[in-house]
């Protein structure tokens, strides 16, 4: 029959015989034993690659290279990856931390497939908002203003201030120079964001921060939220990728951060300060 024809044809193709035929049936000689043994394990392995693909087409597994502007151990941007990584564990992140112009810049060279960065001018491709994130100060627990519920830039310019140079540094700086901190009471640091806060803690240092600080706990550091005429001073953040992306790992991560800012999403703790 079919079957019998193709078994031959392969003994043939291999020039080694499969099985063994006797008057009474056939068996399987030794290297049929080990070829449907190796034959098993190939077809397993094409079953889960396979299934492997359709997860991969789904945006179910696979990698995710991100870039983030801001610290987020805590608020806007940490909810959302909580949640991301709750819904898909097992998609890879690969999160790269860098100024705004160099992480818009590595996702239109496809370097990054997306970037979490300030809203602002200098992007025509595709984006979400995810809503603001709170301008803060961070400050040694017996520093002057550590006794106010919040500060205003009033209250802020006459002292030196420390800046991140990482980070939100520029867009920190032109938000000072616009409520009259002048320039020479702007100090820029090129270090880590927990290294300020350690620096913060002795003296009467100023750190000039963002909401997702506040999850890096620091003792004898509080942290107190910036007022200007309107309220609490705030970025807006967005996400950000290019036009015709088609990457279905990076499409689910869209759809659930457009829910994320719809459903306006929290999670224990966050936003405390």
């Amino acid at each position: 029959g079919t079957l019998t024809r193709s078994i031959q044809g392969l003994e043939h193709a291999l020039r080694i015989p499969l099985f063994e035929r006797m008057r009474t049936g056939a068996r399987l000689t030794a290297a049929g034993v080990a070829f449907t043994k190796i034959a098993a394990s190939v077809l397993d392995g094409m079953d889960e690659a396979m299934l492997h693909l359709r997860l991969r087409h789904n945006g179910v597994v696979g990698r995710l290279r991100l870039g983030v502007q801001l610290s987020f151990a805590q608020g806007v941007v940490a909810n959302l990856f909580q949640r991301y990584q709750a819904a898909y564990p097992d998609v890879g992140l690969q999160i790269t931390d860098g100024p705004r112009e160099r992480l818009l810049r590595d996702v239109l060279a496809c370097r990054l497939d997306a970037a979490i960065v300030i809203a602002g001018e200098g992007w025509s491709a595709r984006s979400v908002s995810l809503g603001p994130e709170s301008v803060l100060v961070a400050i040694a627990r017996d520093h002057p203003l550590a006794a106010r519920a919040a500060v205003t830039w009033l209250g802020l310019s006459g002292r030196l201030l420390t800046l991140p140079r990482r980070g939100a540094g520029k867009e920190l700086r032109k938000l000072t120079l616009r409520h009259g901190i002048l320039p020479e009471r702007i100090m820029f640091h090129d270090a880590a964001i927990d290294r300020l806060l350690a620096l913060v803690r002795h003296g009467d240092k100023i750190l000039l921060a963002t909401g997702g600080t506040t999850g890096i706990r620091m003792d004898g550091v509080v942290f107190r939220p910036v007022m200007d005429e309107g309220g609490p001073a705030t970025f807006d953040l967005a996400l950000c990728w290019r036009d015709g992306e088609s990457d279905p790992v990076l499409a689910r991560f869209i759809e659930l951060a457009r829910q994320t800012q719809e459903d306006g999403a929290s999670f224990p703790g966050a936003g405390a300060v």
